[in-house]
């Protein structure tokens, strides 16, 4: 039991139904499932196709949402950035499965990026 100011005694853990932490729950777990369909959801992509991040799914700085890049690689075997050694790390075992090229002041970049991220540039 815990005491306030006045020195009256209070539980100290009331359980209280709040409808707006459930709904707000409700929403975080539909926008999960949806991200997460979104995710599983892919596309076959051939060298030379244009592409951009798929909506909610971009996890690199380059290129901007909406931005057209150019796959330039097809990886026949997914690769891991062996500089990611933390599982805490949003990008340990992530699989880079292909690669896009960006241009930046007038200069081509290229990035390994996670496939299942991309869609077809309309």
């Amino acid at each position: 039991m815990r005491q306030d100011k006045s020195g009256t005694h209070f539980p100290a853990l009331v359980a209280a139904r709040d409808t707006t932490l459930e709904r707000s729950g409700d929403r975080t777990r539909r926008c999960l499932e949806e991200l997460a369909d979104r995710l599983d959801s892919r596309h076959s992509f051939r060298r030379g196709d244009v592409v951009k991040w798929k909506p909610s799914l971009k996890n690199r700085t380059l290129p901007d949402y909406g931005e057209p890049a150019k796959i330039t690689a097809l990886l026949a075997e997914p690769i891991f950035d062996p500089g990611e050694t933390s599982a805490a790390s949003p990008y340990f075992r992530e699989p880079l499965t292909v690669v896009i090229a960006v241009v930046r002041d007038n200069e081509l970049l290229e990035y390994h990026i996670d496939g299942r991220r991309l869609e077809p540039f309309d």
